[in-house]
């Protein structure tokens, strides 16, 4: 048997081989006048490499936790329901008609084993082409105001579909992985960043300079700027705690920025602009 060259035109490209026209035809003939089960898997394997084909490249726009091989064996199944469904007759080339039963196939099984509601991915999807046809246009990152306006929608809902496309994708952090500058394997759950612990320099770097504010400032002071600066409070919340009135806080923090200046000043700090010259704005908490 002579084999030639794939020119399936219901998927580009060649992968494989097939058998000879003149063999399909002989295959196809014997199984409309049959239905013969050992013809029928002789077609499915003559045809199998639209198969791969197929399944390599929908697998490539997939995470990598997507075997190959489970989409090639659904895509097989797709493969024998089309050679029992083709109706030869018709004259349309079993290659265009298999290549929409087997994609069929694979994203029938993708869609079963999605955990995304079908609904959300499809709200997902317009808010993130309005996204993107807004960034081509503005050329920067469009205001939730206009992507609402361009989907028709309320400013609130535009926000509820950026959070819902969010959800629509998940990341493994158990897969190793190289590094350019390192040849060892890593996984993404060996580096990711802690942001909640607390890291050496700083405890070291605010251990430090706790110690020289403690000689520059007097005990008032001390607390002042624990008070305002780390534990949020509003100038009239300081005073209730010390038993002061709200502007002699005011002024004790005034003094106390001035002392800091001069102090940073002494040690020959830079950007010494970047001290606040009054108290921030802060709203008194409810």
């Amino acid at each position: 048997m002579r084999a030639t060259p794939s020119t399936s035109p219901g998927v580009a490209g060649r992968e494989s081989t097939k058998p000879s026209k003149r063999k399909l035809d002989q295959l196809w003939k014997r199984y409309t006048a049959t239905r013969d089960e050992q013809v029928r898997n002789e077609l499915v394997t003559a045809y199998f490499y639209l198969v791969r084909v197929i399944a390599s490249r929908i697998a490539a726009r997939l995470p990598r936790s997507i075997d190959v091989n489970d989409l090639r064996s659904v895509g097989g199944i797709g493969l024998m329901r089309a050679v029992e469904n083709f109706d030869t007759r018709r004259g349309t080339p079993f290659e265009s008609y298999c290549a929409t039963r087997v994609r069929g196939a694979i994203l029938d099984e993708l869609r079963s084993q999605d955990w995304v509601p079908r609904l959300v991915r499809n709200r997902a999807t317009q808010y993130n082409e309005a996204l993107a046809a807004l960034r081509r246009e503005l050329g920067r990152e469009p205001s939730p105001h206009e992507v609402g306006a361009r989907l028709g929608i309320p400013v609130g809902e535009a926000e509820r579909m950026r959070r819902e496309s969010n959800f629509t994708s998940m990341l493994t952090l158990s897969p190793q992985e190289e590094r350019d500058d390192d040849s060892r394997t890593l996984r993404r759950l060996d580096v990711l960043m802690d942001k909640g612990s607390e890291e050496p320099f700083e405890r070291m770097v605010a251990r430090d300079l706790a110690g020289s504010l403690s000689k520059v400032l007097a005990k008032n002071e001390q607390v002042v700027v624990a008070l305002y600066y780390k534990e949020s409070l509003t100038m009239k919340e300081i005073g209730s705690v010390l038993g002061i009135s709200e502007s002699r806080v005011c002024q004790i923090h005034t003094k106390t920025l001035e002392k800091l200046r001069a102090h940073l000043e002494g040690l020959g700090v830079r950007g010494l602009h970047e001290l606040p010259e009054t108290p921030r704005a802060r709203r008194p908490r409810e």
